[in-house]
């Protein structure tokens, strides 16, 4: 693992930190177990029916509500929205509070979601994939709504090899 390595390694995550992404709250569960975390790597990946992927740090406590409940909601941010970025960046732990002080509206299927965001989407889990150091979940979008005339925050990484 010399310098070949390393110079290879920085050129990746060079290139890596122009692939830009969304930014949005990821949300699961239902009344003191509900919670929360900023995620970045979500992506479309169907239209009949329609259907986004999202990937999850491994571990975190929200992947293990999302297997076992099957439903989350996706809350998409804009530039009025910002101030939800710091709450939920760091994620929380399992029985945590997570909305204290911000604002929710329920799914059909009652997980809050921020009304600060400009858009909202209800999915149902079809299911997960372990991957290197994520877990990428695939889901059916079943729900949602959102105000067109307000854009979607677009975060460009200044490493790919870091949040």
């Amino acid at each position: 693992m010399g310098t070949d390595h390393d110079q290879r390694r920085a050129g990746i995550g060079r290139a890596l930190a122009h692939v830009p992404s969304g930014l949005f709250i990821l949300t699961a569960g239902r009344g003191p177990q509900a919670t929360g975390m900023l995620a970045s790597w979500v992506c479309q990946c169907g239209f009949e029916p329609p259907a986004l992927t999202v990937a999850l740090r491994r571990g975190r406590p929200i992947e293990d509500l999302i297997r076992r409940e099957g439903v989350f909601c996706l809350a998409i941010l804009d530039d009025s929205s910002r101030s939800l970025l710091a709450h939920f960046a760091r994620g929380f732990e399992a029985g945590e509070p997570a909305f204290t002080g911000i604002a929710t509206a329920q799914s059909h299927d009652g997980i809050p979601y921020p009304v600060a965001a400009h858009a909202h989407l209800q999915c149902r889990l079809l299911g997960c994939a372990d991957w290197s150091d994520h877990v990428v979940c695939g889901a059916e979008v079943i729900g949602g709504d959102g105000r067109l005339e307000l854009s979607p925050l677009v975060h460009v990484r200044k490493n790919g090899f870091s949040y």
